[in-house]
């Protein structure tokens, strides 16, 4: 739905909500009560005229899109690393906000958030996804699993309050032998410990390898795809309501204000 339509289906609930407290009033005999809401709903009526004939279309037309006129270069090297990664994650965005569940190989179960997940081949179905290490040089402990155990599912999460409050929890440092699970109060799905009831959906992914990066200390791990978790009855092509990462350390729903498919890449030549 484009901004014009969210913004009339608003209007129109408000009125509904407010029709329904007059004939509340009417009822009891509170008639004089109703006065205010009556004005209320000829004020949104004739908001809901205007978007439509067209007098506040300038409300809703985008502001115009910056141009590299008089653009600066920053050198990248000269850049402490907080802030280049305030960059990176800022310019390169939005991207999904990824849950990955793992078990090591005594059952002892991890969560963590990632934003570093991509799909790189769909035949085979294969993901990258970088793992970075503490100070003292440890690799954090979903890639050790992913080593452990080869498996891993990546769960979309549903763009709310509270789960961005529980996936805070998830990034939470935790003393060996405690879990994730206990701090995000997600519950585990019976067909599979790992699996989050609470997602949008999810991927289960077999882990295959992971390199070094040039330069870098985190890795790069290769996991193909091996089933896919949804309650959808239909492939989401206009994609899900999921959290994805949209500036640095800011987490947003996905953004839909608009849409337009690009098809050339079908395209035989």
């Amino acid at each position: 739905m484009d901004r014009k339509g969210i913004v009339l289906d608003y209007l129109k609930r408000c009125n509904s909500y407010a029709e329904d407290s007059i004939t509340r009033k009417t009822e009891r005999g509170d008639e004089k009560q109703t006065e205010s809401w009556k004005s209320y709903i000829q004020f949104n009526t004739h908001a809901i005229e205007e978007i439509k004939n067209g007098t506040l279309d300038n409300w809703f037309t985008p502001l115009p899109t910056k141009t590299m006129e008089g653009a600066q270069r920053i050198d990248v090297n000269e850049l402490e690393h907080a802030h280049r990664a305030g960059w990176l994650s800022g310019l390169l965005s939005p991207r999904p906000l990824v849950i990955a569940s793992t078990q090591d190989e005594h059952g002892n179960k991890n969560l963590a958030p990632y934003t570093s997940v991509m799909a790189v081949s769909t035949g085979p179905p294969l993901l990258i996804a970088s793992f970075s290490c503490n100070r003292e040089g440890r690799y954090r402990d979903t890639l050790h699993n992913l080593r452990s155990t080869k498996k891993a599912i990546l769960h979309l999460m549903p763009s709310s309050h509270s789960t961005v409050e529980a996936i805070d929890e998830t990034a939470r440092p935790v003393p060996e032998g405690e879990s994730e699970w206990n701090l995000a109060g997600f519950t585990p799905n019976h067909l599979d410990p790992l699996l989050i009831n609470e997602a949008v959906a999810a991927l289960e992914v077999e882990y295959l390898e992971d390199r070094s990066l040039p330069d870098a200390v985190a890795r790069l791990a290769v996991l193909r795809v091996t089933g896919l978790w949804t309650t959808e009855e239909a492939l989401p092509a206009e994609g899900l309501d999921v959290l994805c990462q949209h500036g640095h350390d800011r987490l947003t729903p996905a953004p839909d204000s608009w849409g337009k498919k690009v098809l050339k890449h079908y395209s035989s030549k």
